[in-house]
């Protein structure tokens, strides 16, 4: 989902607000945005390049997604190389309300 969808999204019916995910991954430096479209997650994308948006602290998250009316999400910690992981989920994943 591109960056302006999710402005129109929102301008159009800001109570009808979806629900955006913050992803880091284990060992990773940078987070990214996934948004819930039909119950599927969709990477927020930069409208100029069409490459995912990345981030280097939440607070800079915060400050986009804040730009746009949305004030909560959910941070998902991800560990990609959890020794225990059965199928094709990853096994360590953890989620935790945060508002912005």
């Amino acid at each position: 989902m591109n960056y302006s969808q999710l402005k129109a999204w929102m301008r159009a019916d800001p109570r009808s607000c979806p629900q955006c995910y913050v992803m880091a991954h284990a060992g990773g430096a940078k987070y990214s945005v996934e948004v819930e479209v039909k119950h599927e997650l969709e990477p927020l994308r930069s409208d100029q390049t069409g490459e995912v948006m990345q981030f280097d602290h939440v607070g800079q998250v915060g400050e986009k997604l804040k730009a746009l009316g949305i004030e909560e999400g959910v941070l998902r910690l991800m560990d990609p190389y959890d020794e225990f992981a059965t199928g094709g989920e990853p096994g360590c994943r953890e989620d935790m309300s945060i508002r912005f």
